[in-house]
């Protein structure tokens, strides 16, 4: 029985970059030093042979780990991160201010889609998103929640009583 979630992962092309990208960028605090993996039992896990990887962990500020990897053998390649794309995945960071966010962001060089939008129907009525790319074009995205609206817990969406 699945009881939580660890963590969130992404394979970068530059741990450092990527890191002072969560960190000096989003706020993000670093959790460890860059270290490296290695050895007969990552490579089983993982499944690669003369696996080598260098990895570091940022928290938010719940507590939610963020993992980040560098692949320094097998080398990865670049692929096609465009969210329309099956397996490409995203996340969304919940903020306090939607707008205050994206300015503050903006303004140390995050690169935005385009300006937060409300959701005024559908599931996500009252929600503020703005999506975002991070360290090799990844995909993330803020949202503000309504205010004074029951919402689903784990979905968000506004619970009709």
């Amino acid at each position: 029985m699945i009881t939580g979630l660890q963590h969130i992962s992404f394979t970068v092309s530059d741990i450092e970059e990527a890191k002072s990208f969560f960190v000096d960028k989003l706020g993000f605090k670093a959790a460890n030093e860059i270290r490296v993996v290695k050895g007969e039992r990552v490579e089983k896990i993982i499944g690669f042979p003369a696996l080598e990887m260098r990895i570091t962990n940022v928290i938010l500020p719940d507590n939610t780990n963020v993992e980040l990897i560098e692949y320094v053998s097998p080398k990865g390649k670049k692929i096609d991160l465009s969210t329309c794309n099956p397996g490409v995945a995203h996340v969304g960071f919940v903020v306090d201010d939607v707008e205050k966010t994206y300015q503050e962001w903006k303004a140390k060089g995050v690169q935005f889609v385009y300006e937060p939008q409300w959701a005024s129907a559908g599931a996500l009525k009252g929600w503020g998103i703005s999506y975002f790319r991070g360290p090799d074009g990844i995909t993330m995205e803020i949202m503000e929640a309504p205010k004074g609206v029951k919402l689903h817990p784990a979905t968000g969406c506004p619970i009709e009583d």
